[in-house]
């Protein structure tokens, strides 16, 4: 080979090196790239939670709109309501053991 394809030939192969560098490494590169599709990743987990979340959300107030068995069953547990029907007995709290 000739010096001047040599020359030619290193000077190719430092233009392709040259070349990877900036596009592994520039921005919007292909490490921009895998940084912006783990991120995509993300927020598409925390969309799926969210309809998962509105999903539920939704169905309760279905149920809360149609099913009045249910409605009476919060009211009694979660708002300590009682039918009219219904007597409710207490116990008194043991005072043994402590100071006035």
């Amino acid at each position: 080979m000739m010096t001047v394809e040599k020359a030619g030939y290193y000077l190719a192969i430092v233009f392709i090196a040259v070349l990877l560098c900036l596009i592994a490494l520039s921005e919007n590169g292909i490490l921009d790239y895998n940084t912006l599709k783990q991120k995509e990743e993300s927020v598409l987990d925390q969309t799926r939670m969210v309809e998962q979340e509105n999903q539920k959300l939704e169905n309760e107030v279905n149920t809360l709109k149609t099913d009045m068995e249910y409605i009476k069953h919060l009211a009694k547990h979660e708002h300590n309501m009682i039918e009219e029907d219904e007597l409710v007995f207490k116990d008194k709290p043991d005072n043994k053991g402590t100071t006035p």
